[in-house]
């Protein structure tokens, strides 16, 4: 993916291969390593080189496998977590 690619290109230390979240629909992640903390409110995604927290509604794991992680309910939030500064949102 040429876009993806360019988009992350000058990312400084944290990139992850993709992510696509659908308004009041779940998300989708690609290149995932594992999952830590999980709810129905927040979702910890954990990729090789950081890790992405998810934060919504009714949030559950429909598909994980090989990688790939997708997601069910309403996601509201997505951001970097950084246990020094509590996190940067994306």
């Amino acid at each position: 993916m040429r876009l993806y690619d360019e988009i992350f290109k000058n990312a400084d230390g944290f990139s992850f291969s993709r992510c696509t979240v659908v308004p009041g629909g779940g998300g989708y992640f690609e290149g995932v390593k594992s999952v830590g903390d999980f709810s129905p409110e927040k979702v910890v995604v954990c990729f090789p080189h950081g890790n992405v927290a998810v934060e919504g509604k009714g949030l559950s794991i429909k598909k994980y496998y090989d990688g790939d992680l997708q997601l069910s309910g309403q996601i509201s939030r997505l951001y970097v977590e950084d246990l020094q500064t509590g996190g940067e949102e994306i």
